[in-house]
């Protein structure tokens, strides 16, 4: 009877044991977790600027010199995506900020009806305003659309990031 009392009360010692261990492993790792994902108040603010509406401004042309290749554009701007969109490969990565999205738009404004007027104009000026109404609903298009203009055979978005994942991307690139 007592090898059996013995027994019992080294098997519930065990179990004891491995749950408060687990509970103390549980602890530090969340502790960790939550620590990663902390985003500093630069990057709090950055990230409510860019999804919040812009209020009416004036957009403003850029200087001559300030104006890219149609292809270092459309590069810029597919990078811009790789902030909001799922992909199993991201090469580069540009800040989707309200500054970023504004410079982009003045140089359009600066090629429009110019001999420096982009192939695809339209789709990058649509695309734009919307981000700049805080609408990033067109991210995965925006991606995939230029990325089969440029070629690209791998790195296919496959859908909108959730805002957690936006914020360790963010954490991670910039």
């Amino acid at each position: 009877m007592a090898e059996k009392i013995l027994k019992w009360s080294l098997y519930s010692l065990g179990a004891v044991s491995l749950i408060v261990i687990g509970a103390i492993v549980w602890v530090v790792i969340s502790g960790f977790r939550a620590e990663g994902n902390s985003m500093t108040k630069e990057q709090e603010q950055v990230m409510m600027e860019v999804n919040e509406p812009t209020e009416q401004k004036e957009i403003k042309a850029v200087d001559e010199d300030g104006i890219p290749s149609e292809r270092s554009f459309m590069k810029e701007l597919h990078e811009m995506t790789h902030q909001k969109v799922r992909a199993n490969e991201k090469h580069g990565s540009q800040q989707m900020t309200s500054e970023q999205i504004d410079r982009m738009l003045g140089i359009l404004k600066s090629v429009e009806e110019t001999e420096d007027h982009y192939e695809h104009f339209d789709f990058y000026k649509k695309s734009l305003e919307a981000w700049d109404q805080g609408d990033f609903s067109n991210a995965v298009t925006v991606h995939n659309t230029i990325w089969e203009w440029q070629n690209g055979t791998i790195g296919w978005a496959t859908g909108l990031m959730s805002e957690e994942e936006e914020q360790e991307y963010i954490q991670r690139n910039f």
